[in-house]
């Protein structure tokens, strides 16, 4: 294994290195997120303002295909 010098200028993060050096790691989990409500029939009401009247027409793109 190769050895990396590294240089510090503070010498209060020296000593915050030399506490660590003898520490093993740990895994730090990450907080479990809370489980989100089902949908409900209805819970998206009044979501969409604006719908063009030809909303359902054919697209002039796929005539042929029709």
């Amino acid at each position: 294994m190769d050895t990396i010098t590294v240089t510090i200028l503070e010498p209060e993060a020296e000593k915050e290195l030399d506490k660590l050096e003898n520490q093993k790691l740990i895994k730090i989990e990450k907080p479990k997120k809370a489980k989100k409500k089902p949908l409900q029939f209805g819970s998206m009401k009044g979501l969409v303002l604006y719908m063009a009247d030809d909303f359902d027409a054919p697209l002039e793109d796929f005539g042929e295909y029709m």
